[in-house]
């Protein structure tokens, strides 16, 4: 719901290749089916979620059905057709507030999430587990991660939300670019050096090398369950 025609245009213009591309809803199981019908599909990355924790809490229903529905009618499709690497953009909302830091893969997650759209992915992550424990023939992978900001190196597509910002990173390009006259910052009495706040990010560059050596995994290696 935030994507711009001009970035599919832009990663064409960085690779030099045409990006197939279908405007389709994941809850819509006769649209997604034709995909699979069109295209020989050997792996899915699955991003296709609603992300703003704000706006989760106030319609929790809509994060819900949009998260959850849409993740079960593509399992159903990837299962019908045989398409069985999976790969699950999930988010480090569904550890809660940490005890310590830095968080580990193995603290405990699911007890301590405090918003609609952290339990959808902790849902969905054990949709997941269920499924591979059930069909030990799917090969799934989880991600976790925080918040992704930055842009390619050509400077060519990088993060240009439509409506308010979700993250500081856009706020913090506006005001370099001129476009707001000051930064504001929320809060000064966090447990930090200076009172405000801390926040953890990854580079999309990164993350994105991260989806695809997790895919590449996948493709070499069959029978490895939900990892």
């Amino acid at each position: 719901n935030d994507g711009n025609a001009v970035s599919l245009k832009r990663v064409a213009q960085i690779i030099n290749k045409e990006v197939p591309f279908v405007f389709a809803d994941c809850r819509n199981e006769k649209q997604l089916e034709a995909i699979f019908e069109k295209y020989s599909v050997s792996g899915v990355i699955h991003l296709a979620g609603w992300k703003a924790v704000g706006e989760s809490v106030k319609n929790p229903l809509d994060y819900y059905s949009n998260n959850l529905i849409a993740t079960l009618v593509l399992l159903k499709l990837c299962g019908k057709y045989n398409v069985k690497n999976f790969i699950f953009s999930s988010s480090a909302t569904v550890y809660g507030p940490p005890d310590s830091l830095p968080i580990k893969e193995t603290d405990p997650v699911g007890h301590k999430i405090t918003n609609p759209y952290g339990h959808t992915k902790y849902m969905i992550e054990r949709i997941l587990m269920d499924l591979a424990h059930a069909d030990m023939s799917w090969n799934i992978i989880i991600l976790r991660y925080f918040n992704p900001v930055g842009a390619h190196p050509s400077g060519l597509i990088g993060e240009d939300p439509k409506g308010i910002p979700n993250n500081l990173m856009p706020y913090m390009s506006q005001v370099a670019i001129g476009k707001l006259p000051m930064l504001y910052i929320f809060g000064t009495e966090f447990d930090t050096a200076d009172g405000t706040g801390v926040r953890d990010y990854i580079h999309i560059v990164d993350l994105a090398r991260g989806h695809v050596a997790a895919l590449n995994r996948l493709n070499k290696q069959q029978n490895c369950g939900c990892e």
